[in-house]
This record gives structure tokens, C-alpha cells and sequence, in this order.
């Protein structure tokens, strides 16, 4: 019989319409890998998906590396000037803030009433975009049929 790939961790994230799944894995050869696969939905049902894996022999160098662009990012967005966000803020008073559950049932009801997108985002104090992305999460919209122009 011959040996198979074993899965030694597993995990999971979900962001807007992209997941991603991190596997670290024992290879038929008794050495370990790590797999990342970005899987974003297309039209209809279907999934395109890319995957990058990192031997073992690379992973200490690629970990440091992603550590560190990972900070890099964290640092931005923790000092994005006040300016650009309140120029933003000025048309939408809700952006880059998190949606509440509250928000969220308010969003379906209205939605209900009226699915255009413009209307739901000045209602939510959001971008259409934002107020799209929410919708699909949501289950609401399929993301092949929606759009924003």
C-alpha cells in the first residue's frame, strides 16, 4: 500500500470572498511542508484556486519574512493619517469599522425593502463596495450577479 500525505495542522480564514486554507503537511518522504491555497469563488459554483507550499528547508526564512510583512502592514494601518480617514468618513461615517450584528439584520431588513446597492450604502454610512462585500458574506447576493459600477 503506499503512503499518503499526512495533515499534521489544518486552519482555516475567511476574508470577504477569498478563504484560505494553511496546511502543514508530511510528505510521502517523511518531510514537512506548508500549503496555502487561496480559493475565491467564480461564476456559478465553482472555485478558482492557487497554491504556494513551502518546504521545510525554506520555512524559517519565508516565516521571518512573512512575520515581518505582516508587522509592516499592522504599522500602517495602526498610523494611516487621520486626514485620509476622515476624508473618507466624511461620505461614508462608518468605514473601516466593524460591522455589528445589530447593523447586520438592519442591513437584511432594509435590504428586503430595497436591494440597490447605493441606497443600502447611504443607509449603512458605507461604501457600496463595503455594503456589497457584507451582502455576499451575508448570503444575500451571489457575487457573479452583483455589481458595483
Amino acid at each position: 500500500m503506499a503512503e499518503e500525505r499526512t495533515s499534521v495542522y489544518e486552519a482555516r480564514v475567511n476574508s470577504g470572498k477569498t478563504t484560505y486554507f494553511i496546511d502543514a503537511r508530511r510528505a510521502v518522504n517523511g518531510r514537512y511542508y506548508l500549503s496555502i491555497t487561496e480559493s475565491r469563488r467564480t461564476e456559478g459554483e465553482s472555485f478558482s484556486q492557487r497554491r504556494v507550499m513551502v518546504f521545510e528547508e525554506g520555512l524559517d526564512e519565508f516565516r521571518r519574512l512573512l512575520g515581518e510583512a505582516a508587522d509592516r502592514v499592522a504599522e500602517l494601518v495602526a498610523t494611516r493619517p487621520d486626514d485620509e480617514l476622515i476624508d473618507v468618513r466624511t461620505a461614508h461615517p462608518k468605514a473601516f469599522t466593524k460591522w455589528s450584528q445589530e447593523e447586520e439584520e438592519a442591513l437584511e431588513r432594509e435590504f428586503s425593502k430595497n436591494p440597490d446597492v447605493t441606497a443600502l450604502a447611504g443607509f449603512a454610512g458605507r461604501t457600496e463596495k463595503a455594503v456589497l462585500a457584507r451582502l455576499e458574506k451575508m448570503g444575500l447576493v451571489e457575487p457573479a450577479t452583483a455589481a458595483v459600477s
